[in-house]
């Protein structure tokens, strides 16, 4: 098994054989929090499909690829069987609303500007530890004690 890391704070673009990683961040929790979301980008510049098989990292005892789904009128979420198909000459976009990374029983509160490395493990190529750097939550999510009105 390769393993591969980089170790340059906030980096945003990393490459690994064929597969370029961009834009790896983490959703901010509250205090006590067990679960949050990890996004990023995975760009194959291979010729063939690559296949990511898991997600994990240290701050949290599970990691797992998820999608989200619309069924009738009402949007669900579950894990990727089999992984996530990569597709040659493709980009895959893990984005909020879409497929995404869901880390569960977080032992740690993810605060924003922290960074945190996290294991993409890929079928043909391994794994690699990227940087990923959590991001506050939008507005929209924060209760409305927490908004400020001017």
């Amino acid at each position: 098994m390769i393993i591969g890391s980089v170790s340059s704070a906030y980096a945003e673009h990393l490459k690994f054989n064929h597969i370029i990683i961009d834009n790896a961040w983490i959703k901010g929790t509250p205090p006590n929090h067990k679960t949050t979301a990890g996004y990023l980008t995975i760009e194959n510049l291979g010729d063939t499909d690559e296949r990511l098989l898991s997600v994990s990292s240290s701050f949290a005892a599970k990691g797992e690829i998820h999608q989200i789904l619309k069924d009738g009128d009402i949007m669900k979420m579950r894990p990727v069987s089999n992984g996530l198909v990569i597709p040659a000459g493709k980009i895959l976009y893990l984005k909020p609303g879409s497929f995404h990374v869901m880390f569960m029983k977080l032992n740690t509160q993810m605060i924003p500007m922290q960074e945190h490395e996290i294991t993409l493990t890929f079928q043909s190529l391994g794994s690699v530890v990227v940087p990923a750097t959590v991001k506050s939550t939008p507005t929209k999510d924060k209760p409305r004690s927490e908004r400020h009105n001017h």
